[in-house]
């Protein structure tokens, strides 16, 4: 499912979901999940890796958008609601990996790109977002399968299995591709630090 397109299990479109979050109309809640709910656990299950916890931050997706919708009027209900998902996601496992004291659960799809980012003891490291806009600024660079695969890796957080899968590629294909992505983003960021 690309991030572009809903469950398409409410007949209701995003500008009339949004409009009834500013009524403060409770079937806005309603609406959303059963146009986005599917999506939404999704994401959160990708990164968890836990059904519980990925219907948890379902539910804490959408008290967050019902406390952040108004004052905020999304562009794009789908990407607002699932950057809102992604974050409560991550912070949870976060919190899991900090009480197990780096147990079992492992943020391998980010961790892959740490290894991208400038090291922020020599004062390499550019804020959130800059950060953010040179990495859009690469992904622009990349051919439309590869923007697709890394947004699938290091977005939507799915496994080199289930993109394989998703795709019809082979695994040993992805993780090849995501490699050498990687090592042109590390190049790409390491670029625009030294430049700027």
């Amino acid at each position: 499912m690309s991030l572009g397109e809903g469950d398409g299990q409410s007949g209701m479109n995003d500008e009339n979901i949004i409009a009834l979050f500013w009524e403060r109309s409770e079937a806005a809640i309603d609406e959303t999940k059963k146009k986005y709910g599917r999506f939404l656990y999704m994401l959160a299950k990708n990164v968890l890796q836990d059904s519980r916890d990925a219907e948890e931050c379902e539910s804490d997706t959408y008290l967050h958008a019902w406390k952040s919708i108004p004052p905020s009027r999304p562009v794009c209900l789908k990407t607002y609601l699932a950057k809102i998902t992604r974050n409560i996601s991550i912070s949870r496992l976060r919190k899991k990996k900090a009480q197990k004291r780096g147990g079992n659960v492992v943020l391998l799809p980010y961790e892959e790109l740490e290894e991208c980012i400038p090291d922020e003891r020599r004062g390499e490291q550019p804020d959130a977002d800059c950060l953010r806009d040179y990495i859009n600024s690469f992904l622009s660079t990349l051919p439309q399968e590869q923007r697709i695969l890394f947004m699938q890796r290091y977005w939507m957080a799915y496994s080199v299995q289930e993109i394989a899968r998703q795709t019809g590629k082979k695994e040993k294909y992805i993780t090849n591709h995501l490699y050498l992505m990687r090592k042109k983003l590390k190049l790409h960021l390491e670029g625009k630090v030294i430049v700027e």
